[in-house]
């Protein structure tokens, strides 16, 4: 699978803003926009005679980044009008992820001499050429960005099998042209976004054999995806196994959603049956009480399951603070969390970590160490 990677990657955002757009990129950008335009009001399209059409196609190349101006096929107006299209579906929350399928084919390059090498003969030789430039007109257009060497090697070698199969190097409507789908996707655009288009895909025995990521200025995403796989050449198939895939992913992720949320009421009700404040046995001869708000917490240093230990500061003292996670908190847990505390407060010893203080009050329950910067004995000596 080849998928585009440079600066401008997957996922990344484009930055073509008029502070920090390349010239040499906009240029480009801008001569690609113009060959477009023409060509959609040469072919007559009835969008170019909507009020401020130009202006929206202009959009539509400003946000997304210089990339997919240089990668797209000029030839092939009508993609950029699918994708103009597929970007407005995503604004609305109902048709995400929006999408279309079509057919494509990809051709094999080689030089002239592989043709010469099948047929000796020079009329044979102009037969095969002829037949060759031909079939580049194709039954399925290409793919929107081109063919990488990656797309037009597993061309050329389905044309080699067609041919050690006893086929005609001249025939250019069997077998070596195989046909693919090119599947294109818009949605907001988030972490892991990819990964999941790919996971999506894979659900239903595509495999991708080249992938095109952009990520517009405004938050939102364009995946161009060819793939093969799929049994037969019907669109209509392919876009119904596609919508089934995606409503089950939505489903999925409501029932986590319900979950989490089920949870998160669990743990509410949890803390908030136990006692606001946790009871420390004293004999009035020690203050150890620390105020939250002069707890300036830092990075993790290290988590357990029922706390996470943190570097911090009270007082411009450098710290380690012990904070018990809310979630995990009973009432086993407050009374360990008492004793420990009762015990620290009683030691000092030139060999044990100096006990600062502690937070009893919820839900900042937490203990207040010195910090010791070279970390712990375990540390040390496993060095």
């Amino acid at each position: 699978m080849a998928i585009e990677d440079d600066a401008e990657s997957c996922g990344s955002r484009a930055v073509d803003s008029l502070v920090h757009v390349n010239p040499r990129h906009h240029r480009q950008k801008l001569d690609v926009f113009h060959q477009v335009l023409n060509r959609i009001r040469h072919s007559n399209y009835a969008e170019a005679n909507l009020p401020g059409f130009d202006n929206h196609l202009w959009l539509h190349f400003s946000r997304l980044p210089a990339r997919y101006a240089l990668d797209v096929t000029v030839e092939r107006e009508e993609d950029v009008l699918t994708h103009k299209r597929l970007l407005h579906l995503a604004e609305d929350p109902a048709n995400r992820p929006a999408f279309e399928v079509r057919m494509v084919q990809v051709y094999p390059v080689f030089p002239a001499q592989s043709i010469d090498s099948v047929h000796s003969d020079s009329s044979m030789q102009e037969d095969a050429q002829s037949a060759y430039h031909s079939c580049r007109q194709g039954i399925h257009p290409p793919p929107t960005f081109g063919s990488s060497s990656n797309l037009e090697a597993l061309a050329l070698q389905a044309r080699r099998y067609h041919v050690e199969d006893g086929g005609s190097a001249v025939n250019s409507t069997s077998g070596p042209f195989r046909p693919m789908h090119e599947i294109t996707f818009s949605t907001v655009d988030r972490p892991k976004l990819l990964s999941q288009l790919t996971s999506l895909l894979a659900e239903i025995g595509l495999n991708i054999q080249e992938a095109h990521a952009f990520s517009t200025t405004d938050g939102y995403s364009l995946d161009v995806f060819v793939v093969d796989g799929w049994p037969s050449e019907e669109i209509e198939e392919l876009k119904n196994a596609l919508e089934k895939e995606i409503l089950k992913s939505k489903l999925q992720e409501q029932s986590y959603s319900r979950k989490s949320s089920v949870m998160t009421e669990h743990v509410k009700e949890r803390v908030v049956s136990l006692p606001s404040c946790v009871e420390i046995p004293t004999d009035g001869t020690d203050v150890w009480e620390i105020d939250a708000r002069q707890l300036k917490i830092e990075n993790r240093i290290a988590s357990g399951s029922y706390a996470d230990l943190y570097r911090g500061t009270y007082c411009s003292q450098e710290v380690a603070i012990k904070v018990l996670k809310p979630e995990q908190i009973t009432r086993e847990m407050l009374r360990e969390f008492s004793q420990e505390v009762y015990i620290m407060r009683k030691i000092r010893h030139k060999n044990v970590v100096q006990f600062i203080g502690a937070c009893t009050r919820s839900p900042n329950l937490c203990i207040v160490t010195e910090f010791m910067a070279r970390g712990s004995i375990f540390t040390q000596s496993s060095r």
